[in-house]
């Protein structure tokens, strides 16, 4: 049997956004949340699973030139939901919003597809895990109402001007993310868009 990796596309989030989101931990009315820590917060722009690690280089390849016409965006970081639903929720997350998310999954979705992995972009809802509940508890028309005063907060915008290869390594602990590649994106005419960057909790695998 092939080794294989666990691996997908995200980007870290921004330190300074990463501060905004960090005062639902304070202010949301639930303390059986476990929160992710915060150097682990990220978007996931495509979950390829198990790959095999035969494959990788290859796969590395497919989505670099994926990107090579993509330029460097805004994201806008508004609202609280949960999946799956406010009756017996599992995971809080953050929606994140930019026009051009769906594009880029879209790319990254195309590129891997020859690879046998899904390239469909259907149900990608963009957004950031903060915490899971330990349990599937009934909440209902409480959570509902907590949610209701979240759903239209602004915690910021951040800004993407690379996408990063993950290997994700689970651990009883939590999953630890290992950086395989780092591909930029095309500046926004003569300037670049970076500014404060994330630095996650990783460990860097060449």
């Amino acid at each position: 049997m092939m080794p294989t990796l666990r691996t997908f596309v995200g980007v870290p989030i921004s330190p300074a956004l990463v501060r905004q989101i960090s005062g639902v931990r304070t202010e949301f009315r639930d303390r059986t949340i476990r929160w992710v820590p915060e150097l682990k917060l990220h978007l996931t722009l495509k979950f390829l699973g198990e790959v095999e690690e035969s494959q990788i280089v290859s796969i590395r390849t497919a989505l670099r030139n994926a990107l090579l016409e993509i330029k460097g965006f805004h994201v806008t970081a508004r609202g609280l939901g949960v999946f799956p639903g406010n009756r017996r929720p599992r995971i809080l997350w953050v929606r994140l919003t930019a026009p051009e998310l769906t594009l880029v999954a879209r790319q990254l979705s195309s590129a891997v597809e020859p690879f046998g992995i899904e390239g469909t972009t259907k149900g990608f809802h963009p957004h950031a895990t903060i915490g899971r509940w330990r349990s599937a508890v009934h909440r209902g028309r409480w959570l509902q109402s907590e949610m209701e005063t979240w759903k239209d907060r602004k915690f910021g915008d951040f800004p993407i001007d690379e996408v990063t290869l993950f290997q994700s390594t689970l651990r009883p602990t939590g999953a630890i993310y290992s950086v395989l590649e780092v591909f930029p994106l095309k500046r926004i005419g003569n300037h670049p868009v970076r500014t404060e960057k994330q630095k996650p909790e990783v460990s860097k695998t060449h």
